[in-house]
């Protein structure tokens, strides 16, 4: 009986610490993606100048890394806006670059986060 409930403390040990190292690896990911995703979306808004073209803008994002399903054009006042999207830490953490067009030139490109 002793050594049943010593195998089962054992058994219940490694679990635990297997959940542990899980729960690390996850924490551990998680502040390496918020802080690319960050940085990436910083840098894209800081790299598009006012009255640039705008066309390559979305194919630029996606070779940077953001998000393919995400970065997507929007119709907004009689303007375009190009939301480019990076993911941080997943499901919800999404940095931003905002970028308002008009007649296929820059207008302003503006940081955020959503969720």
């Amino acid at each position: 009986m002793l050594n049943l409930l010593k195998k089962l403390f054992l058994g219940f040990g490694k679990v635990l610490l297997a959940l542990a190292l899980a729960f690390g690896l996850y924490l551990a990911y998680g502040v390496y993606a918020e802080s690319s995703a960050s940085e990436k979306a910083t840098l894209m808004c800081a790299s598009i100048i006012s009255g640039a073209e705008a066309s390559m803008l979305r194919d630029r994002a996606i070779l940077d890394g953001a998000s393919d399903s995400q970065t997507r054009w929007l119709k907004r006042n009689g303007q375009d806006l190009l939301l480019i999207t990076y993911i941080g830490l997943p499901p919800f953490s999404r940095h931003t670059c905002s970028v308002t067009t008009e007649n296929g030139r820059v207008v302003a490109a503006q940081r955020g986060y959503l969720d």
